[in-house]
């Protein structure tokens, strides 16, 4: 006698599913070893031996298949978060104001769904909040949406600060303002994008860099605020990153990759999946006592 199962991997924990009785169940470390005496075993035994390893908690919440909302989820950094999230087993809802790029990205990150957004919008925030609530229990945020432009100060006007703080800044606290309520009990996390400009000053980026200042503090306090709810919050800053952000970068300011790269003890710059994983981590249960954490994924940029 044989067992049909299907095994997959939710949130770094394997799971055999039952296909005869619909049951699932959580295997451990051990899980190789079983796996390889299923055909050596009745099923009676299997199951025996498999049963009792899971909580019920996380079970149902392998079943429904945890929501991840992502800004800015449809390009970038964003939407390779929501690709290592994808493998990870959650399902990334991507935020974006794009439809057609909201469309492409589905398509490269697998179970992933769009939803139109633009994070300046508190109608947009507070309805994305709601359609992705609809369609499951919310576990994470990811706070990827921003805009960067490089400039002297004596050359910024008020519409260049206020629109850069608009996304910035105020476009993540009107989006962690929708989605915070819907997290509650979920033991979530939150994962703020930030930028090694965070950290350090950046010449001619000191409007950017402002912006990103402001939204590690705000996301370091939420981490307190939040620690009674069992959502933890937390931010990378990546030096340069390969994106079509880089490449407006470099188009509108000059420069290339390879000069880029020089700066960088480690001899390159980050390709966007190694800031994805990160995410992806501290979005995990595997990251559950880190919150609060300024973590840099920069290749040692900001050691110099």
């Amino acid at each position: 006698d044989l067992i049909m199962v299907h095994t997959f991997c939710v949130d770094g924990r394997y799971l055999a599913l039952d296909v005869d009785s619909g049951t699932v169940h959580l295997l451990d470390e051990m899980s190789y070893e079983v796996i390889s005496r299923w055909e050596k075993e009745t099923p009676e035994q299997i199951i025996g031996e498999l049963s009792g390893r899971f909580d019920e908690e996380e079970l149902k919440e392998v079943i429904e298949e945890v929501k991840v909302l992502i800004s800015g989820g449809t390009s970038g950094i964003g939407l390779a978060a929501a690709k290592s999230l994808s493998l990870e087993g959650y399902e990334p809802i991507l935020l974006g104001r794009d439809e057609e790029r909201g469309q492409l990205a589905e398509k490269q990150a697998a179970g992933s769904h769009f939803i139109r957004c633009d994070v300046t919008k508190t109608e947009d925030c507070e309805r994305a909040a709601q359609e992705a609530a609809l369609r499951g229990k919310i576990r994470g945020l990811v706070i990827s949406a921003g805009i960067y432009a490089e400039g002297l100060l004596d050359n910024m006007t008020d519409a260049d600060m206020e629109t850069m703080f608009a996304v910035n800044v105020f476009g993540a606290m009107k989006l962690a303002r929708s989605v915070i309520p819907k997290m509650r009990g979920a033991r979530g996390s939150i994962v703020s994008v930030a930028s090694d400009a965070a950290l350090e000053g950046n010449v001619q980026c000191s409007l950017y860099s402002a912006t990103k200042g402001a939204l590690t503090a705000f996301t370091r306090s939420l981490a307190l605020e939040l620690a009674v709810d069992e959502i933890r919050a937390n931010v990378v800053c990546p030096g340069d990153v390969d994106t079509p952000l880089l490449e407006r970068q470099l188009a509108a300011y000059g420069g290339s990759r390879e000069e880029m790269a020089e700066w960088y003890p480690l001899g390159r710059i980050a390709k966007a999946s190694e800031v994805g994983e990160v995410i992806a981590f501290l979005i995990s249960k595997k990251s559950s006592f880190i919150t609060g954490a300024v973590i840099p994924v920069d290749g040692g940029l900001t050691d110099w």
